[in-house]
């Protein structure tokens, strides 16, 4: 296809217009639950290990929602499971507004809220890009994650300003009607699963069928995705988002330049993952992927000798374009190497051994922190395991098949 024929299908821009928009959504209400914290206890005298129980169960939907979401998208398609997705995460939020009993926020926001998170992620999203986007996958999927943080930074905000003018029942209502009224209908019309059909396209669909679970475990690149993902989950959210201001408070460092470094390492991030699908498909994706696990091995290490707020905004920066930068390249590879309408089934599973990671890691630390009385062990160990992950990376072998579907960009 030539460039002037790729140009001729502007809107799959549109299409990552409209995932980015439906992930700044779903993950900006999925943040909110450190805001209803304190309501919670004021209002009925929870405490705050019972209310920090709906973040687990949040945790567990969210994981399990996603290869369900990617299989369902495989096989509907992604405006399917976008438009259900939302529709769960708008009655969700306006239900947390009636919570009066403690297994009501479990059910509400722990299960019905976060699996509708989890259906509205980057796993949909990256079937999405699939469809529609050839030769500038990771770049898609960098903004498309953007839209995560976008989300984060500007729905928690409005949210916690909302909650303070109007109580946080109402707040809640009113965002929950606004999904529903805005975010569901933008993206339920508008987004379309396919380029215009033509016979290729047609052909494609008949053909390329989502491969069994089964097929999929038998082939060393999507273990090779999996174990690379699974220490993705063990060095970023179960590492550095649990222990990373316990570490700096144990060394002395305050806890609010601990948690502005944290916002810094939040906001390179963004720039991270941006730079990260720009790159990514020029550089070949199994590539980059393993030299952004090789950086993430150094920036642990150097986060050893971390013992003056300085050093520790510099490991901020460094880390935050390490951290959200492995989910472009691998979304690409779980999207290119099994087949296009397997990408979303690969990118499912691949997400939830990343929950796991998360969860492991973040108890893993707090053992061995109890054990050792310092993090050392657990900083190498993490160093280690990045390391293998780089390895494991670039052990991918390209053995995709050739897409039949035109492609659009």
């Amino acid at each position: 296809m030539s460039p002037a024929r790729e140009r001729e299908l502007p809107y799959a821009w549109v299409i990552v217009a409209l995932a980015f928009s439906a992930l700044a959504v779903a993950m900006g209400i999925r943040s909110t639950i450190g805001l209803l914290v304190r309501p919670w206890e004021a209002e009925f005298g929870w405490d705050r290990a019972g209310v920090s129980l709906t973040a687990s169960f949040g945790l567990l939907a969210y994981g399990l929602a996603q290869p369900l979401a990617g299989r369902w998208a495989d096989r509907y398609g992604p405006r399917l499971v976008f438009a259900g997705s939302l529709a769960l995460l708008g009655v969700s939020t306006v239900a947390v507004g009636f919570i009066q009993n403690l297994w009501q926020a479990y059910l509400i926001f722990g299960v019905g809220l976060m699996a509708a998170v989890g259906g509205a992620s980057n796993v949909t999203g990256a079937v999405a890009i699939a469809r529609w986007i050839k030769h500038r996958k990771a770049l898609a999927v960098g903004i498309v994650m953007a839209g995560a943080a976008a989300g984060q930074l500007v729905l928690v905000p409005a949210i916690a300003a909302a909650m303070k003018a109007i109580g946080w029942r109402e707040a809640f209502v009113w965002s929950g009607l606004g999904v529903l009224l805005v975010a569901l209908p933008l993206v339920g019309l508008l987004l379309k699963d396919d380029p215009p059909g033509t016979a290729q396209a047609r052909i494609a669909r008949e053909s390329d069928r989502p491969q069994p679970v089964a097929a999929l475990a038998r082939q060393r690149n999507f273990w090779w995705l999996v174990g690379s993902f699974w220490v993705c989950g063990v060095t970023t959210a179960g590492l550095i988002d649990t222990h990373l201001i316990p570490y700096a408070e144990d060394v002395h460092i305050d806890t609010v330049t601990a948690a502005t470094a944290f916002g810094v390492l939040g906001t390179f991030n963004v720039l991270g993952t941006l730079f990260a699908g720009a790159i990514s498909d020029r550089l070949g994706h199994k590539w980059l992927l393993g030299w952004v696990y090789a950086g993430r091995a150094l920036t642990l290490v150097f986060l050893l000798f971390v013992r003056e707020p300085l050093p520790l905004f510099v490991f901020a920066l460094a880390f935050g374009l390490v951290d959200f930068a492995t989910v472009p390249p691998t979304t690409a590879l779980s999207t290119t190497l099994f087949g296009q309408r397997s990408g979303g089934t690969v990118i499912g599973l691949v997400s939830l051994s990343h929950q796991v990671g998360s969860a492991m890691g973040s108890y893993a630390g707090g053992l061995i922190h109890d054990w050792a009385g310092s993090y050392v062990v657990f900083f190498l160990a993490g160093a280690l395991l990045c390391a293998a992950a780089a390895v494991m990376s670039w052990a991918i072998v390209d053995t995709r098949t050739v897409e039949l579907a035109p492609s659009a960009t």
